[in-house]
């Protein structure tokens, strides 16, 4: 009678191990999506701030130093940085530069925005997204040329 007893309360049974198992996998399933989709999107608004960062102190160090700056945007490499220096941002797998308008753009599709010592810029409006999800939210990184406030927009896809 002993035996029989702990028979019938010693653990798990292989039938409920497999559904406990089946119910992780179906939730892993569900939430591994929602994770990458959740990076991918971190990754395009860190982006977006290293561009408008960028944007802020050029414009800085032109006032700061009396000289005009050049801040240089490259959709091919996806890479901003200084004209004339070293000094380059990758924007990541991620993020790309989309569309460039109200700026320059030379025959290799690198874009220059000039940075002058009063404040004002030769003006820039760039869209940051994902190109492997088109449809989804991108950022339109705008300077106004006159008094060079950056602003950052939203550009929901339609």
């Amino acid at each position: 009678m002993l035996v029989r007893e702990a028979r019938e309360a010693s653990g798990f049974t292989l039938i409920e191990l497999i559904v406990v198992l089946f119910i992780i996998a179906m939730a892993a399933a569900l939430v591994g999506p929602a994770i990458d989709s959740g990076m991918r999107t971190r990754e395009v608004r860190s982006a977006v701030r290293a561009l408008a960062s960028a944007v802020r102190t050029m414009q800085g160090d032109a006032v700061r130093t009396g000289k005009v700056q050049t801040l240089v945007l490259d959709p091919v490499q996806n890479l901003i940085g200084v004209d004339g220096t070293d000094r380059a941002i990758s924007l990541g797998e991620v993020a790309r530069l989309a569309e460039l308008s109200d700026v320059s753009v030379d025959s290799s599709g690198v874009a220059r925005v000039r940075f002058f010592p009063n404040g004002s810029n030769s003006g820039l409006s760039v869209l940051v997204d994902d190109p492997d999800r088109p449809e989804d939210l991108g950022y339109v990184v705008h300077v106004d040329p006159l008094i060079g406030s950056v602003i950052v927009l939203d550009e929901q896809r339609k």
